[in-house]
């Protein structure tokens, strides 16, 4: 097969125009795909409406986020990085190309864990920033080492967070009238 047929990896990179521009973005894309003719870069811009369906798609809530896809279309890896960090780029692309990178057994942790999160149901706005941060990080670890640091860093970050609000929680309560029925 020719150079020009074969399947090229891919990189779908997600930005708010809010803080970088297609124009700023440009001579990043042109010289990544000088220096690797194995590579399409696609620019994504989450504010335009056109891109809802596709920004859903790879579930993206945060930004500046790539995407990277194997030749047959499977996401291989996923980072939030900026476009201009080439050594990182060229090293997953690198995996990529050598076949360390989808772990398949990687993908199968990763989904399971996200599963039981996302059966948990979010009662207010902090719990869903919380949970949006450890399905982001979740998703970008590359190794089982890397999923099982995610997963424990969390459940101490949380942990801790439980002390912190259980603490307020007390000195709140220490204020209020004692006539006073509290909700919970």
């Amino acid at each position: 097969m020719s150079e020009k047929r074969k399947k090229k990896l891919e990189i779908i990179y997600f930005y708010s125009s809010l803080y970088e521009n297609e124009e700023s973005l440009l001579p990043v894309v042109k010289r990544l795909r000088r220096k690797r003719k194995d590579v399409n870069v696609r620019l994504v811009d989450i504010e335009d409406p056109e891109n809802v369906g596709l920004t859903e798609l790879y579930n993206v809530n945060s930004v500046p986020l790539a995407i990277f896809l194997t030749p047959k279309g499977v996401i291989a890896a996923r980072k939030s990085i900026s476009l201009s960090d080439e050594s990182v780029i060229n090293s997953i692309l690198d995996r990529i190309i050598k076949g360390d990178l989808p772990k398949p057994k990687v993908d199968e942790m990763r989904k399971v864990i996200l599963g039981s999160i996302q059966s948990i149901p979010k009662r207010n706005e902090l719990t869903e920033l919380i949970v949006n941060q450890i399905e982001n990080d979740i998703l970008e670890a590359d190794s089982e080492d890397e999923v099982y640091e995610t997963v424990n860093l969390h459940i101490s970050i949380i942990n801790h967070i439980i002390r912190d609000l259980e603490e307020f929680r007390r000195t709140l309560q220490a204020r209020i009238r004692r006539d006073q029925n509290f909700i919970i």
